[in-house]
């Protein structure tokens, strides 16, 4: 594949040196807002855009693919009050979106176990938390992922109809707690947590390193060639 990277920093290099050892060419980097005038060829010549920018930039980028009618891929995050305005655009564009909060396949089944004992405890005396950890340089909170999986656990239990960010104690009534933490150099913790008067039950994933991520992001650029729509990892992985 050509592909153009959107977002230059540690995904963004990552995708581009794992993608070049697999025989794929980097037909361009585009690291600001700017690059995408100063630089348009890049665009023009490429089959797919691999985008992990930053929350502010990824409506614009997205909707410069689906202008340009470019399939893009993008793990970016923080921006989905946007969504319902670019599947609009990518139906009138006949254009092509994958997104997906966190592109592990690990993390992905995590999800499915989540939403699955989400519903097996719905009748149950049980309350359910989200606790998240990612590394200090990780610009939005809670995580997408974290947005995910209470959005999973929120679809099976009764007792939830949204989630609240917290940093002690409990949420409003009908709300599911998140909690965020940054430190360090963590890749990324999610950690759900059902607690009765009886007994916990913790469900949790943790990444080791972001090669899964690269990974996937390759592998769904490969998947959406010559498809349209909007997609996500639920789509891809039931293909």
């Amino acid at each position: 594949m050509k592909i153009l990277i959107s977002g230059y920093g540690r995904m963004g290099k990552e995708i581009a040196q794992k993608a070049t050892e697999l025989g794929h060419e980097i037909v361009g980097v585009y690291n600001r807002e700017e690059d995408w005038d100063s630089d348009p060829q890049a665009l023009q010549i490429c089959d797919v855009v691999i985008d992990f920018s930053r929350p502010l930039a990824a409506p614009g980028n997205i909707r410069r693919c689906l202008v340009a009618g470019k399939p893009i891929v993008t793990g970016t995050t923080g921006w989905y009050d946007h969504l319902p305005e670019l599947t609009m655009l990518c139906e009138k564009t006949n254009g092509a979106v994958f997104y997906a909060p966190n592109f592990s396949l690990g993390v992905n089944i995590f999800l499915e176990a989540a939403e699955r004992l989400a519903q097996a405890l719905n009748n149950f005396a049980y309350e359910a938390s989200i606790k998240e950890i990612h590394h200090i340089h990780k610009a939005d909170a809670p995580s997408g992922t974290a947005i995910a999986l209470a959005a999973r656990v929120i679809s099976q239990m009764d007792k939830y109809n949204e989630w609240q960010i917290v940093l002690s104690g409990k949420a409003d009534e009908g709300k599911l707690p998140i909690t965020a933490v940054r430190e360090g150099e963590v890749t990324g913790y999610h950690e759900l947590t059902f607690r009765s008067s009886n007994d916990i039950i913790r469900l949790s994933h943790e990444a080791l390193d972001r090669s899964g991520f690269v990974m996937g992001a390759l592998t769904a650029a490969k998947w959406l060639l010559n498809r349209r729509g909007f997609f996500t990892m639920k789509d891809m992985l039931r293909d």
